[in-house]
């Protein structure tokens, strides 16, 4: 039963894959990023600043990335905890049921750039997003630990579930243009839009999980269904638009919409994977006979496609000489695989104590299902350009066995 309990725990903590990051640098800010993205990244977060001054802004492959891997429940030292006991008393499989609120849900973020440049107020680029989560319902974890206490388990998709999406983005970007017929004393008011064609790699999302598991006086009694469908190969779009505007000559502010007409269709390969596992009048004398009917059955389907629900952004910038201070608010309209209708704001901050040396710190205050985190970075910037790195401790301050997960950022880009 331990080393179950072990295998569970592991997959749990580092295997899986929820919210992808626009660009690994937004990382190193908690996500508070809309406003401080320039260059290249402005496509992503708002094409409003798309304005290069000087020369061409050239994003390195692979070298701008974001990587995370995280839960809303456990941490490394449960589970060295668990590994250095000989077995597990009651008080132990309360503490690790008091970490699950309704359930255990993973997950792994992921961004990775593949090219881009931009001039003026024009950019080209292209990277590979990684999403996806996997929840595992909080009565699966209690029936693992303590057996059967209970006559019925009932599990359905709401508290268990795994999905997955990868797609490359191929993206168009154009900004800096002023609305015009804005009456003074209004500040000037920029504006920009990016078109994103996407390449999708794979998808895979549970269509159905419904099961019980029934302890009685006749035997014990269970019925699983599982269906998942899979698609590989797919095109799809997207597109964002962004405003901003300098309330003062410190203070920016602006919104973006991202994500309109966001969908990916799936043509080529697509199947369902049906499985249903069913045992009845089930006794210990006949535990070891094959007791169970187990059936599996795999099916082309038609095309399907994946929605990107649209997203709003707001956000501020606050500059000054040595230091700035951002908050950026999302929400969502619609829940699906890659964002959620609940929103969250997140705030960062940064310092120079010397012109070419920029640190920072960040915090997202999450949401139900998206853990709380904390980023902390450092830079090295100059006319050429520029490098960086950050990590992330997720529902921890700093990074400990502590934390529920850990993330990763890196940017590497010159001015040519």
């Amino acid at each position: 039963m331990k080393r179950c309990i072990l295998l569970v725990l592991i997959f749990l903590i580092s295997v899986s894959v929820l919210n992808a990051f626009n660009t690994g640098k937004s990382v190193l800010f908690a996500d508070s990023y809309m406003l401080r993205a320039k260059g290249v990244e402005a496509a992503y977060w708002n094409p409003a600043n798309l304005k290069q001054v000087k020369g061409i802004d050239f994003w390195l492959p692979i070298m701008n990335l974001g990587i995370s891997v995280n839960n809303n429940s456990l941490d490394l030292d449960t589970y060295n905890y668990v590994v250095s006991q000989d077995f597990l008393d009651d008080e132990d499989k309360i503490k690790i049921l008091n970490k699950i609120d309704g359930s255990l849900r993973s997950a792994v973020e992921g961004n990775i750039s593949i090219i881009g440049f931009a001039f003026n107020n024009i950019s080209f680029s292209s990277s590979l997003h990684l999403t996806g989560r996997l929840a595992v319902s909080e009565r699966f974890v209690d029936l693992l630990l303590y057996g059967n206490t209970d006559s019925l388990y009932v599990f359905d998709k709401s508290t268990t579930d795994i999905s997955g999406l990868s797609y490359a983005d191929f993206t168009f970007g154009m900004g800096n243009f002023i609305i015009p017929f804005i009456p003074e004393p209004i500040p000037k008011i920029r504006a920009g839009f990016s078109v994103s064609a996407l390449v999708g790699v794979g998808d895979a999302n549970t269509q159905e999980f419904n099961g019980y598991f029934n302890s009685s006086m006749e035997g014990l009694s269970l019925q699983q269904d599982i269906s998942l469908h899979t698609g590989i190969g797919g095109y799809g779009q997207k597109v964002m638009l962004g405003l901003a505007s300098n309330v003062t000559p410190q203070l920016e502010v602006g919104l973006t919409l991202d994500n309109l007409f966001g969908k990916i269709t799936w043509p080529f390969t697509t199947e369902a994977r049906n499985i249903s596992i069913t045992a009845d009048d089930v006794y210990a004398s006949n535990i070891d006979e094959e007791f169970y009917d187990y059936t599996s059955e795999t099916v082309d389907i038609d095309t399907y496609s994946t929605e990107l629900p649209p997203e709003l952004r707001l956000g501020a910038l606050y500059s000054m000489k040595r230091a700035n201070v951002s908050v950026d608010y999302l929400q969502g309209f619609k829940s699906s695989i890659n964002n959620s209708n609940i929103g969250r704001i997140s705030m960062a901050a940064q310092v120079l104590p010397l012109k070419f040396l920029p640190i920072g710190m960040g915090v997202c205050f999450g949401n139900s299902i998206y853990p709380w985190r904390v980023s902390y970075s450092i830079g090295l910037h100059t006319s050429t350009g520029e490098i960086g790195f950050g990590v992330q401790s997720i529902k921890q301050l700093f990074p400990s066995y502590k934390s529920k997960g850990l993330s990763i950022g890196s940017y590497i880009k010159v001015n040519i």
